[in-house]
């Protein structure tokens, strides 16, 4: 473990950035199937407060060793505005994928990224190159290309999963401005504590009890968008929001096979289309990061023979 997270903070931090986030969408995915599968039994909304309660029991233990002390942050409306967009974005997230297939509730989400990208660039004025929108927008068009919206997919859930998009592309600008003084583990934190105060309301309104499989189900949500989270949180930051963000698109083909596995969902040949576009232009952008870092490094060391071969003053 230890050799492999050696290994992975050697590389570039926008490639560290796109390995954090690949692994957390797997997480996600799988998160997604059980979001699904209890929306069978409870309304979303609950579901949220159990993911942020969980959580809260899940970090207890650190909470209370000391190894992250929620007390001691000097961000705290900071905190709670990254939360109260966080926690909007997750109830919505939640809605659109009881509302809609998997695969389509992940498609939609993808819309996210265009819009972090012109974030990125108007308000955090991170200077995105003309190769990075390129692929950005290409594989937004991906996108449009698999949910076909004159075929009928702009339906209510369709609606919900666009809103979780944009709230979710705020959520992301205040991690990347939380993550300048705040450790990913203490984001993560006060995301669960704040998350539950802002949904125990609105969960004892909606509230149903649950089977036991609901139980299970619920804690695995917690638990797996917990971790899912971390990996998210320390994507950004480590690496630019444009620049990683796209790799977001490669929780599709982890979406079409679980929706097949377990409901047996087939996607119709323009979403295998529009994804081959979307995971194309992901790679795309991992090879331009790729070249760039190698160009930056011979760079620097000719920079700094050039400086040892200079004569002394």
């Amino acid at each position: 473990m230890r050799i492999g997270i050696a290994a992975l903070r050697s590389l570039p931090p926008n490639i560290q950035g796109a390995v954090w986030l690949v692994s957390g969408g797997f997480i996600f995915t799988s998160n997604g199937a059980m979001i699904r599968l209890l929306s069978e039994e409870i309304e979303s909304v609950q579901t949220a407060f159990f993911r942020a309660a969980f959580s809260v029991v899940l970090l207890l233990p650190m909470i209370l060793t000391g190894k992250v002390k929620p007390w001691e942050s000097k961000r705290i409306q900071g905190h709670f505005w990254r939360t109260f967009m966080g926690t909007c974005s997750m109830v919505l997230g939640f809605y659109a994928v009881a509302m809609l297939p998997l695969a389509d509730a992940t498609a939609l989400a993808f819309s996210q990224p265009l819009f972090s990208v012109v974030m990125a660039a108007v308000v955090l004025h991170e200077k995105v190159r003309w190769r990075r929108w390129t692929a950005t927008i290409v594989g937004f068009a991906g996108v449009i290309v698999m949910v076909r919206p004159g075929a009928g997919s702009l339906q209510p859930g369709a609606i919900v999963a666009l809103c979780n998009a944009m709230s979710v592309a705020v959520s992301i600008l205040l991690v990347r401005r939380l993550s300048d003084s705040e450790k990913p583990l203490m984001i993560l934190t006060m995301f669960a504590l704040f998350s539950t105060v802002l949904l125990t309301i609105p969960a004892i309104w909606f509230w149903k009890w649950p089977s036991a499989w609901g139980w299970a189900l619920a804690i695995g949500v917690s638990a797996s968008a917990t971790l899912g989270q971390y990996f998210w949180v320390q994507a950004f930051a480590v690496g630019e929001m444009s620049a990683v963000a796209p790799f977001d698109y490669l929780r599709l083909p982890f979406a079409v096979f679980v929706g097949w596995a377990i409901w047996g969902e087939m996607p119709v040949i323009w979403t295998y289309v529009g994804a081959a576009i979307v995971i194309g232009s992901a790679l795309y952008i991992a090879y331009r990061e790729a070249a760039l870092a190698r160009e930056r490094k011979a760079a620097a060391m000719r920079e700094a023979a050039t400086s040892s071969a200079a004569p002394a003053p």
